[in-house]
């Protein structure tokens, strides 16, 4: 009797061990994501920051897409560099945010909205990231983000984005790099010549944050 109560504790308990392992299996999951200018941003290092503040590391391919297995669910922060558009070396460090999706893009829009969002450098939002300021974004606020940078970019930079061409949640939406029926994809392309280096996306991510007087350098 006392070798079969044994045999049923060791059982029930390897029971326990496999279905803790099974539903973190169900909660870590796979992200895929594409790093893109408009050309696919082939090569490029990829750090994906979890709302644990874990980083995870990957490199995009020929196409600029990223997959990381082993994902928790939950808000991420990505950060793209390097690579190659079109066989020129990128000097955009660029980021992308998803709240709850698995799908993350890397791009001169995904930057200028978490500029918006973020009030600031995405940069230091991403080094930073945590439970506590996952916790203080939302679907809202980040469309509310992307809208304004529609609108910025309109109003201030000269740059030809038809707004009602864009994706709505072009920060999760899947995107195909170097095609130009992908409407972010083009809307990248316009971008292109406003934004070629880091100097010009950080002018252009104040002027999203700020409005139109830092072009004037009149902010108060």
């Amino acid at each position: 009797m006392g070798k079969q109560l044994r045999h049923w504790r060791h059982l029930v308990l390897a029971c326990g061990v496999a279905a803790v392992a099974a539903c973190g299996d169900e909660q870590a999951q796979d992200v895929n994501g594409t790093a893109a200018v408009g050309a696919a941003l082939a090569g490029a290092t990829v750090q994906v920051r979890d709302a644990q503040g874990q980083l995870r590391h990957a490199t995009a391919d020929a196409s600029g897409t990223f997959r990381l297995s082993g994902v928790p669910d939950g808000a991420l922060m990505v950060r793209c560099e390097g690579g190659l558009a079109q066989g020129q070396a990128n000097h955009q460090r660029l980021h992308g945010l998803v709240l709850g999706g698995r799908t993350v893009n890397c791009t001169p829009l995904t930057e200028l909205a978490l500029w918006k969002l973020m009030g600031g450098p995405p940069g230091q939002a991403f080094d930073s990231f945590g439970a506590g300021s996952a916790r203080e974004l939302s679907a809202e606020a980040m469309a509310e983000a992307e809208s304004a940078v529609l609108a910025a970019l309109a109003a201030g930079a000269g740059v030809d984005v038809d707004p009602a061409a864009v994706p709505r949640r072009w920060h999760d939406t899947p995107l195909q790099a170097g095609n130009a029926g992908d409407a972010h994809d083009a809307a990248l392309d316009a971008l292109r010549e406003a934004i070629a280096d880091q100097g010009s996306m950080d002018f252009m991510g104040e002027m999203v944050v700020r409005g139109l007087c830092v072009a004037d350098a009149n902010c108060g």
